[in-house]
């Protein structure tokens, strides 16, 4: 059975599964679908055409499907979709889609938005991605699986972090951010491989030694970014994960932080 606070307020036209949790004061509007299994603390405001995942936990005072903060956007019609086993803590913001953009702001499953965070519209993480406390992400970001947002971290619009890639604490991120790589500062410098999430990730041994020797030559050479990626291609050797970082540098319109 629904287990809804008597001081919680629910339009009669949302859809919430069976055993969904709403605590005093929330505010749900009639656009809202909760799938099962999902807790949403005190004070939660949750409005537009929003689909939250099954078992995911929501804490107080998150804002979740606003209005994108656009001057002249009013449109009632895009979406906000959060996958399964989202953990969204206190005063977080997540915004829906924008008219002028792609519509729909979606977040993957088992993702992790710590306090005060800010997703903004249009923007698309993939899963287990780990966005800390006051970080904030401009409309249209794109954010791959398994990527980490640093504390107070800024994310220019149509910014992309990689998979598996670390933005440090307090960076100001301008431009995109290759997979696997560590990136700190303002404005943000790629510094190095995160080994140390690759492994835990288990990724392996074997790729973890070519994405190294990419990165020396991407960013430790004196090899402009063509040439890097012509000598990965020559000298490397083939797997996924280099595949995927040359992938990304060649489609990256904003360029690759240096």
């Amino acid at each position: 059975m629904t287990r809804i606070h008597p001081l919680a307020v629910v339009a009669p036209e949302a859809t919430l599964a069976s055993d969904v949790v709403v605590g005093a004061y929330t505010v749900i509007g009639p656009c809202v679908t909760v799938s099962r299994g999902t807790t949403i603390g005190s004070h939660v405001v949750i409005d537009g055409i929003t689909e939250i995942g099954e078992k995911c936990h929501i804490s107080s005072h998150v804002v979740l499907g606003a209005q994108p903060q656009i001057a002249e956007d009013r449109s009632e019609a895009t979406r906000l979709v959060i996958g399964e086993e989202a953990v969204i803590r206190e005063f977080a913001s997540i915004h829906r889609g924008s008219s002028k953009g792609r519509g729909v702001t979606v977040l993957g499953q088992r993702n992790f938005v710590m306090a005060y965070a800010h997703i903004a519209h249009d923007c698309v993480l993939g899963d287990e991605v780990v966005v800390s406390s006051q970080a904030g992400l401009a409309g249209h970001v794109e954010v791959e699986e398994r990527a980490v947002i640093g504390g107070q971290a800024g994310l220019h619009q149509f910014v992309r972090i990689g998979k598996y890639a670390m933005v440090a604490a307090c960076s100001a991120v301008t431009q995109d951010v290759p997979p696997f790589i560590m990136a700190h500062g303002n404005r943000a410098r790629c510094y190095g491989l995160n080994t140390v999430g690759l492994r835990r990730h288990g990724i392996p041994e074997e790729a973890v030694l070519r994405l190294k020797r990419a990165y020396r030559l991407i960013f430790l050479s004196s090899l402009n970014t063509s040439q890097a990626l012509e000598r990965i291609s020559a000298e490397v050797g083939t797997c996924p994960e280099v595949e995927h970082l040359i992938h990304f540098i060649k489609t990256s319109s904003r360029g690759i932080a240096r």
